[in-house]
C-alpha cells in the first residue's frame, strides 16, 4: 500500500503542495498536455515559495537554486534542463525575465515592475517625498525604506520598476558614471 501524498513545509514555513512529495513531479513528463500541467504547477510553486520567501531570482546554474527544487525525503530534485524548460514557460507568461541576454540568472516577478514602481510610488507619494532625489541604495535600504515591502529590491529590479514610472511621467532616473549611484527623481 503507498503512502498518500501530503503537504510539506519548507525551513520558513511556505506550505508545498502534496504533488511536491510525488517522485514524477521532478521529472518533466513526455506526454504534452501532462507537460503542460507540470509546468504550470512548478510555476504556481515557485512564484508562491518566491513571493513568501521574498526571494527574487534563481540561478539555474547554482549548486542549490532553492529549497523548493529538491525533495530529500524521496530523494528528487529537478535538474537544471528541466528548470529550464519551466522558467521559460514562465518568462512567456512573464512572471520571469532572464537578468541578462543568455544567462542562467532569471528574475522572479512574484510581483510585476508595475506594481513595484506603484507600491514605490505610493510610498514616495504617502511619505512626503514627491519633489525629492533618491539613490537606490536609498530606496531599498535606506533607513526610511526599512518598514517598506521593496527592502532588499535588486537593483535590476528596481530599475525596471522605476522604468515603468518614468514611462508614466511620475519620475526621472538619474545616471551616474559608474552606476554605482544611480538614483530617481519623483516627479
Amino acid at each position: 500500500m503507498t503512502e498518500p501524498l501530503r503537504s510539506s513545509t519548507t525551513k520558513s514555513g511556505y506550505v508545498l503542495p502534496a504533488i511536491w512529495s510525488f517522485p514524477p513531479f521532478f521529472t518533466l513528463q513526455p506526454n504534452p498536455s501532462t507537460q503542460a500541467h507540470q509546468i504550470a504547477l512548478w510555476s504556481e510553486l515557485i512564484l508562491g515559495w518566491a513571493k513568501h520567501d521574498r526571494v527574487f531570482s534563481v540561478n539555474v546554474d547554482s549548486p542549490e537554486p532553492g529549497e523548493v527544487f529538491s525533495n530529500a525525503k524521496i530523494q528528487r530534485r529537478l535538474l537544471p534542463p528541466a528548470l529550464r524548460q519551466v522558467l521559460a514557460h514562465m518568462a512567456e507568461q512573464g512572471t520571469v525575465v532572464a537578468e541578462t541576454k543568455g544567462g542562467s540568472t532569471y528574475l522572479l516577478y512574484w510581483r510585476k515592475p508595475e506594481e513595484w514602481g506603484q507600491v514605490i510610488h505610493d510610498w514616495v507619494t504617502d511619505s512626503g517625498q514627491t519633489g525629492s532625489i533618491m539613490t537606490f541604495y536609498e530606496i531599498t535600504d535606506g533607513d526610511l525604506s526599512y518598514s517598506t515591502e521593496f527592502i532588499g529590491l535588486p537593483a535590476s529590479l528596481l530599475r525596471r520598476s522605476l522604468e515603468t514610472l518614468v514611462k508614466k511621467g511620475k519620475a526621472q532616473l538619474i545616471r551616474s558614471g559608474d552606476g554605482e549611484g544611480d538614483g530617481v527623481r519623483f516627479l
